[in-house]
């Protein structure tokens, strides 16, 4: 995760490409496991992580949902876009870390990277180069 966001940071798109990145990830992450978790389940989780990532990044915090509402990940983005790239990008890397292993022990290392490996591996956000040789 956090070789992705810092191709994105070394292409120049800046801070609005990484939080605009960000709520992509995690809306591809609740759409791989609402049906699975149901959307409580989801919200419960993201907000567990967003709780013990904070120890570290304090301002993770700000990001925080209301209490029973599905998660709300603009309020990530619109938290991180407010931080140094730097800090933002170590901030997301730590939830996601931090959520990852939380689904872990909840449905076990094979599932969550079944469902979440797709996800983590997405290209640059930049435009590619397509290969026109034939």
């Amino acid at each position: 995760m956090d070789s992705v966001l810092r191709r994105i940071a070394a292409e120049g798109s800046g801070m609005d490409a990484l939080a605009a990145r960000t709520e992509a990830l995690w809306t591809d992450v609740a759409r791989a496991l609402v049906p699975i978790i149901g959307q409580r389940g989801m919200s419960a989780l993201y907000e567990r992580a967003l709780h013990l990532a904070a120890r570290q990044h304090l301002w993770l915090a700000q990001a925080s949902g209301l209490d029973g509402e599905p998660a709300v990940f603009s309020s990530l983005a619109r938290v991180a876009s407010e931080h140094a790239v730097d800090d933002a990008i170590a901030a997301i890397t730590t939830l996601f870390e931090t959520f990852d292993r939380l689904l872990v022990t909840l449905i076990g290392a094979s599932l969550t990277e079944r469902l979440l490996q797709p996800i983590w591996d997405v290209p640059s956000a930049g435009t590619t180069r397509q290969d026109t040789a034939r």
